[in-house]
Formats: structure tokens, sequence, C-alpha cells
């Protein structure tokens, strides 16, 4: 009895290590802030501090003012953008509209001649999925990668294309939105086919460099050259640790350049319409937050989609978020409030909610909002408290098994008598079932494969399976044990009283 009261007041205590790590804490970082108040500059840094991001930067610009907020970062550190990355893509496309080079009422196969699609196993003619299907995510991609798949790091393009001739579609063209990846990865094969420039060569000829973005990159090798580059993190028990995993380069165009807070700031305000750039590229701003739909696919929502973002119908709200493995962003713009906000950090999905909660501080009268714990954090923490649960397990299945060759060794028998009661299933039934859980769970809450959802979940993930694992053999010994009569039928023996009998 004293033994299971020791058992679980270690469990509280550990529980309360956990919790007590979520809460709040100061933190002291680099500011340099214009319009917006001091004591809501410390609460959106004690904010940073508590969604544990190492390394942040934060961009607002208010009235053509533009004032930031750095945490352990500088004006020049670079981090990947994630999605943000769309709205770049979708720009480049219709630049190269407004160069008369296409019409994104085009069949993509007129540009791609490779491109093959097909539909509950029928091919889709080539007039029924359009340039502007992939713009707006309208086109039966989705994000699902256990469909479709984007092109392995050590896969070449011409094999990625040929894997891809021919796929099966989730849904029928215009039949709705739905957010997809590959729709901007084939944006960026249509961008090299009708430029006849390397999607790098013309992002950064033709959109970067023209419109000032000196420190953005496509090429993640130029910028890994600058040496301004911070690397990327995940959680594992609640502390980020370095996460950079390798990538192709196709993925580039949907979520994998790298800007600074402030190239970043400035391609909000372009958009914002408070920096001053050539009639061409203000047209095809402009048309960048047009829905370009015949068929009104977002009816269920007051946003569309479009060239990489998110936009209301009043066109009063622009946005886009970005997570990549390592990183996240986050970008709104509000035209009628004449503001913007912009958020970096290094730490996946950590960003994210920042842009709502800034935009709110400066807008709404009640400022001090906290941001809500996310969902890989919740899932950091139950893999945290789920390794402190097994490894008290196995501790006590140590305990256990010593016990017994302690029995054992000590001249007791065993009743070899086979014996089975069922309450003796229950624990190795629990460890299985969330054997089965721990594996199905990633892929279902990312509505994707396992592998996929593995690279972008916390890094306590793989400890938590493997002390499941274990955990899973020590009951299922123990069960055995139970079963065969190992330990609960032990009986002290003597031999002479035993010949008697």
């Amino acid at each position: 009895m004293l033994k299971l009261i020791k058992i679980k007041a270690m469990s509280v205590i550990m529980c309360l290590i956990v919790l007590a790590s979520v809460l709040p804490t100061s933190v002291f970082a680099q500011t340099a802030t214009g319009g917006i108040s001091s004591e809501a500059e410390v609460h959106i840094l004690n904010e940073l501090r508590r969604a544990r991001i190492p390394n942040a930067a934060v961009a607002i610009i208010q009235d053509g003012e533009t004032s930031y907020i750095l945490k352990d970062s500088t004006h020049y550190t670079l981090f990947q953008i994630g999605s943000v990355s769309k709205s770049f893509t979708g720009f480049g496309v219709l630049l190269l509209e407004d160069m008369g080079l296409l019409s994104i009422y085009d069949p993509v196969s007129r540009y791609l001649p490779w491109f093959e699609v097909s539909y509950n196993g029928l091919p889709i003619p080539h007039g029924d999925i359009r340039v502007y299907h992939l713009l707006q995510n309208a086109s039966g991609f989705t994000s699902d990668e256990r469909l479709f798949p984007r092109a392995a790091v050590t896969e070449s393009t011409d094999d990625f294309i040929a894997r891809i001739e021919g796929i099966e579609l989730a849904f029928y063209p215009s039949a709705r939105h739905v957010y997809g990846n590959m729709n901007y990865i084939i944006l960026g094969f249509l961008i090299e086919a009708v430029s006849g420039q390397s999607y790098d060569e013309f992002m950064t000829e033709q959109v970067l460099r023209p419109l000032g973005l000196y420190n953005t990159f496509i090429s993640a090798e130029r910028a890994h050259e600058t040496g301004w580059v911070i690397g990327g993190n995940r959680l594992r028990f609640l502390q980020a640790v370095p996460w950079n995993p390798p990538f192709h380069y196709t993925w580039v165009p949907s979520g994998r350049i790298y800007a600074n807070i402030t190239d970043l700031a400035r391609w909000a305000g372009i958009h914002l319409g408070v920096v001053n750039v050539s009639e061409q590229f203000e047209r095809v701003i402009q048309r960048s937050h047009e829905n370009h739909g015949s068929v009104d696919f977002f009816a269920h929502s007051n946003y569309f989609y479009t060239a990489g973002w998110y936009v209301t119908y009043e066109n009063d709200r622009i946005r886009h978020n970005g997570t990549s493995p390592g990183y996240s962003a986050s970008v709104r713009i509000l035209p009628n409030d004449n503001m913007a906000v912009v958020v970096l950090g290094n730490l996946v999905n950590g960003a994210v909610p920042f842009g709502e909660l800034i935009s709110d501080i400066i807008i709404e009268s009640e400022p001090f909002n906290s941001v809500q714990m996310d969902l890989f954090t919740i899932i950091d923490i139950f893999y945290t408290i789920s390794i402190a649960v097994f490894t008290i397990y196995i501790g006590f299945f140590i305990w256990f098994i010593a016990r017994v060759i302690k029995r054992l060794n000590s001249g007791e028998i065993v009743n070899r008598k086979l014996t089975f009661k069922i309450r003796w299933l229950i624990v190795p039934l629990i460890f299985i079932a969330d054997l089965v859980y721990s594996y199905v769970s990633p892929s279902m809450m990312g509505n994707t494969s396992h592998e996929f959802a593995v690279l972008h979940l916390p890094a306590s993930l793989m400890p938590a399976t493997i002390a499941l694992w274990i955990a899973l053999v020590c009951s299922l010994c123990a069960f055995f044990i139970k079963v065969f009569g190992l330990s609960a039928n032990l009986e002290s023996h003597n031999p002479i009283t035993n010949r008697r009998k």
C-alpha cells in the first residue's frame, strides 16, 4: 500500500512540474517601437516567451510607419517563411500574365504538356483544369500527403514529374476549395516553363530585386551564405530543440523561401499600398487580391483564396500563415485600418497565432489577451506526461521482476498450475490501445501520411513511442507471469515437509 502511495505521489509531482513549465514568464529582448505602447510591447514579449519561440521578429506597420519587436534576433536575421512563400509564387504567375506571357484562364497543360490528371479513374479534359484553379486551391489537389506526396529529398525532378503524371484528384476542379501545397509546386514548374528561367532566377530578377526585397532568398544556399540564417526548432519536453530537415528544391514555391523581418514588412507594406512600386507591380498587386473563380466555391466563409492570400469579400482583411519544419510566420494586412502585422519565428507553428493577437492589441480596446495554447504544445505536454507515466510503470515492473527472482533464488517454488483472470488483461490492453493510437493519431490529426506527420510533430513523439513499446513489453511479461503463476502463487517450500506429503 505504501509503495502504491509513493508511485501516485511521483505521478502527481511529475504532472505539476510539467504544468508549472508552461506558466508565463518574463523576457528581455531588443525592441524598437513607434505606435505601440510599452505595456503592449512587454505583453507581446512575454507571450513570445510563453510560446517558447527561441528567436522571433515582429513588424507593425501603422499609418505608414513601421515599428519592430525583436526577440533574440536582428533586422537581418533570416527565417523560413513557410506557406507565406505562396504569395510570392502567386505574384510571379500574375506578373507573367501582366507581361502577356500567359492567361490564368488557360488550361495548365498549355504550358506544361506533361500535366495530366484524372478523377474517379477517368482523365480530366485539359480545359477543365486551368491555371486559376491552382492559384485558388480549387484544382482537386489537397495537402493529404498520402494522396499527393511531394518530391522526396533524394528524388530527381524528372522522376517526381513522371510520378505525378495522371495523378488522381481528390475532387473535380472548381467543385470546392481545399488547401493543397501541390498547387503551388506545380505553379513553380509553370513559372519555369513560361519564363524560360529557373524559379530562382525569375523570382529573384523579375520580382524580388525590382521590389527592393534584397534580403529575400529563393535559394537556401545563398541565404546561408549571408550568415544570417537562424536555425529552426520544434518542441521536445516543452523546450525548443534544433530542427532543420533537408528539403527538395521543388518545395520552395509552396513554402521554403527565406526572408528577414525588414523585407517581409516591406512586402506587407506593398500589399497595404504604403510602399511605392511601379504601375505594373501595382496592377499585379491589385489582381492578387481578386477572386478569379467563375464558380463561388468559397460561399461557406467570408474569405476566398487567391494567389497565396486569404482575402475577405470586402477586401478589408488579407492574411496568410506559414509553417515549415522548424519555422513559422504570420502576415495580416488590414487596409481599412491602414495597418499590417508580420511575425516570424523559428519554432514550428509558434508564430502563427501572433498576427491576430497583435492586430487585436492595437485595434481592440482590451489589449492584453493571451495566445491560446496551440495543438503542438498540447501534444508535447501529452507525450511528456506519457513518458513520465510509462517510466514509472517500467520502474514498477523492474521492482516486480526483482521480487520474483529473489523469491525463486530463496528456495520458494512456483505453482505451475495455469491460472487466468480477466482483470489481468486490463493493463496490456490499455497499452496496446495506446500503441495503436500513437501510430494512427499523427496522420489523423494532419490528414496526411504518418511519416510526414512525424516530421512536424514535437520531437517528444519518438521517446514517448519507445517508452510505450517498453511498457507494453513489460505489461505483457507481467500478464504471462500472472497466468503461469510465477508470482501470485509462490509458496514457501520445505523439502522435508513435502517428502512427508
